[in-house]
């Protein structure tokens, strides 16, 4: 399957008051946590790809329960779809991760070692505010000017 890198998805799955979570091992966010995603395929729809992500990178399954945001860019998007934990034990794919886990959603927010993305995306759901648009100045002198977050 030939990856669209214009469009991906990023996975916040919940089991009770926790949150799955995997270290990534390459990039920017090399040796932090962060929630578990990626690219969709070609025709693959977000929710579809989600599943795939959370599957391939955790040994998780899960299923979407709802779309909590969209970050558009100027040529790509990256939608954060929380997601029901269904079974699994959390296994890295010693690959693009070196560990998967749960964690306590409280405990993600005040790591250090948790990228700003993750915590963006964790307030969202830990606050539930129902804004539709956020512009966090800490996620922005990280990520830049170039993007729009809704959530």
């Amino acid at each position: 399957m030939k990856d669209n890198y214009s469009f991906s998805v990023g996975c916040i799955v919940r089991k009770g008051t926790q949150v799955l979570l995997v270290r990534h091992t390459y990039g920017g966010a090399c040796g932090k946590l962060l929630i578990p995603g990626g690219f969709c395929h070609e025709n693959e729809l977000p929710e579809e790809a989600a599943v795939r992500e959370v599957s391939e990178e955790t040994g998780i399954t899960a299923a979407v329960r709802r779309m909590t945001g969209i970050r558009c860019e100027r040529n790509s998007w990256y939608m954060l779809l929380e997601m029901d934990y269904i079974s699994g034990i959390p296994v890295s794919d010693m690959c693009e991760n070196s560990e998967a886990l749960f964690c306590e959603i409280s405990e993600a927010l005040s790591r250090s070692d948790c990228t700003e993305m993750t915590k963006v995306a964790l307030r969202k759901i830990v606050n539930d505010s129902g804004n539709c648009f956020y512009s966090d100045p800490e996620y922005k002198k990280h990520k830049g000017e170039n993007y729009t977050l809704y959530l």
